[in-house]
């Protein structure tokens, strides 16, 4: 196997040290392997990697048809979003027992022979938008609480995915990407139907985080019982329903 990926996973402070430890991840957990074998958390870590220099890119202005409102919310969701991923490798690699079930069922399956890259690559973004997102969110607004610019700066990330969707889904030998032409309708359908499943999952996730917000207590540190309550019972049911989700993903024998 690959040596310990949490030597990879150092504090992130910006989101170029969020490119950095990614590039590191995906590197490591594959080092040991060549095709056609592969390593599923080194395929998310590879798609992954994409998108957030993609936001990178335009935080810093290298992106000159879209720019965000408010920069600095999108930067510390951004480095929240990372962390909740870090944390689960460190949990699986101390082998504590403590891995969420969302990411446990890509991990525990990294290797195992039949699953396609398309197929590791959508169980971690599964696991990372179903699960992680709605906590990263509301641990970015106890800084910058959420407003509709900041909700117009989270829903611009969709197009950083439309924008990079046709390339991955051929890097990732997605089933409509091979058997359909570049650019070809059925290639076009193939992008579409992804697109709208991360803009819908995306905005699930907003609205998760949005019920539990509700009950946040700026009086208090830990947002307040009721908050925790809300906060504990999102968790499980957002825990259990990426888990399931994400073994009918590593299951399917093709995704488009």
């Amino acid at each position: 196997m690959a040596r310990n990926l949490a030597d990879c996973c150092s504090d992130v402070a910006t989101i170029a040290d969020v490119v950095k430890v990614l590039g590191a991840i995906r590197d490591a957990s594959a080092e040991d392997i060549m095709r056609p074998e592969v390593d599923g958390i080194s395929c998310f870590s590879r798609l992954y990697t994409i998108i957030t220099q993609n936001v990178l890119d335009t935080v810093e202005g290298r992106k000159p048809k879209r720019e965000f409102k408010d920069p600095d919310f999108l930067t510390l969701l951004d480095l929240e979003f990372a962390r909740r991923y870090i944390a689960a490798i460190r949990a699986y690699e101390a082998g504590r027992g403590d891995t969420p079930k969302s990411w446990d069922v890509l991990f525990e399956r990294r290797r195992k022979a039949g699953i396609g890259h398309v197929n590791f690559a959508a169980a971690g973004v599964n696991a990372h938008v179903n699960f992680d997102l709605a906590f990263a969110l509301l641990e970015t607004w106890k800084t910058f609480p959420p407003t509709p610019d900041r909700r117009s700066d989270y829903d611009q990330v969709n197009e950083i995915f439309a924008e990079e969707m046709d390339q991955l889904r051929e890097d990732f030998d997605a089933f409509l990407a091979e058997v359909a032409p570049d650019g070809s309708a059925v290639d076009r359908f193939g992008n579409a139907a992804s697109d709208l499943l991360v803009r819908v999952t995306r905005a699930l996730a907003w609205e998760a985080a949005e019920e539990v917000w509700e009950h946040h207590d700026e009086k208090q540190a830990d947002g307040g019982p009721a908050y925790r309550k809300a906060f504990d019972r999102m968790e499980r049911r957002l825990d259990r329903t990426a888990w399931i989700l994400g073994w009918g993903v590593l299951t399917a024998p093709d995704l488009p």
